[in-house]
């Protein structure tokens, strides 16, 4: 992420956001409440709060981090 331009770190999380939501569909369907829940989280969730949390834990892959806050609001 550090190597990336704003252009391409938001089409990365973009990208992600999509698999994950796309994936919890996969799972859930045909009920789509939790791919919806997902979007919705990414729609409504600042930039800014997802940088600081990616800069808190430079350890861990931006998948992951996306997941753990997508399931706080989204469940699993």
């Amino acid at each position: 992420m550090s190597q990336m331009n704003t252009d391409q770190r938001v089409s990365y999380v973009s990208g992600v956001v999509e698999g994950l939501a796309f994936s919890r569909y996969l799972r859930d369907r045909p009920d789509e409440t939790g791919m919806n829940c997902i979007y919705q989280w990414h729609a409504d969730t600042e930039s800014a709060d997802l940088n600081a949390w990616f800069e808190r834990h430079p350890e861990r892959t931006i998948g992951v981090l996306l997941y753990t806050m997508i399931k706080r609001v989204c469940g699993e």
